[in-house]
C-alpha cells in the first residue's frame, strides 16, 4: 500500500479503501478457516495443531479489525488509529 495523506482523502478514496479492507477481511477469514482445518487434522502433531488454532484466532481477530476500519471509512471518517 502507498502512504496515505489523510488530509486529501476524498469520499471516493474512503470508499475504495473500505473495499480494500473488506477484501483483507475476507482473506483473513479464509486464513482462519485454513487454520481450523489444520487444527482438526489428527495427522498433525499436537504442537502444530495448537499453533494452527492460535493462528486461526489471530486471523479471526484481524478480520474483525479490518471490518471495523472498513465501516469507519464507509461512514466518511478516518479511523483514529490513522491519526
Amino acid at each position: 500500500m502507498e502512504p496515505i495523506d489523510i488530509e486529501t482523502l476524498t469520499p471516493a478514496d474512503l470508499t475504495a479503501l473500505a473495499a480494500e479492507f473488506e477484501a483483507a477481511a475476507t482473506r483473513a477469514d479464509d486464513s482462519a478457516r485454513d487454520g481450523l482445518t489444520a487444527a482438526a487434522d489428527r495427522t498433525e502433531s499436537p504442537a502444530a495443531r495448537a499453533l494452527a488454532r492460535r493462528c486461526a484466532a489471530i486471523a479471526r481477530r484481524h478480520a474483525a479489525d479490518y471490518r471495523a476500519e472498513a465501516a469507519i471509512l464507509r461512514s466518511g471518517q478516518v479511523p483514529d488509529s490513522w491519526i
